[in-house]
């Protein structure tokens, strides 16, 4: 982590890029890393960390495609 003023730096979990944040940032919050695009989220402030933000809509459509059938669950 890298700190300049009102800002902080991070490194991006895709590219190694150098991602800006506002030092107000909070826990949750998601940005794009300006090198490679990837959607990034806070998820540590003190060191500042980000990784792969989670897209809920993607999640919840997987969720879905799973097959979960009655008969699996009764398999005493």
């Amino acid at each position: 982590m890298f700190e300049v003023g009102s800002v902080k730096t991070a490194q991006c979990p895709e590219c190694d890029g150098l991602v800006t944040v506002d030092r107000r940032a909070k826990l949750g919050d998601s940005l794009e890393c300006p090198e490679c695009g990837t959607m990034l989220e806070v998820i540590s402030l003190h060191p500042l960390e980000l990784d792969y933000a989670l897209d809920y809509e993607d999640w919840e459509e997987e969720w879905e495609e799973e097959d979960w059938e009655e008969e699996d669950w009764d398999e005493e």
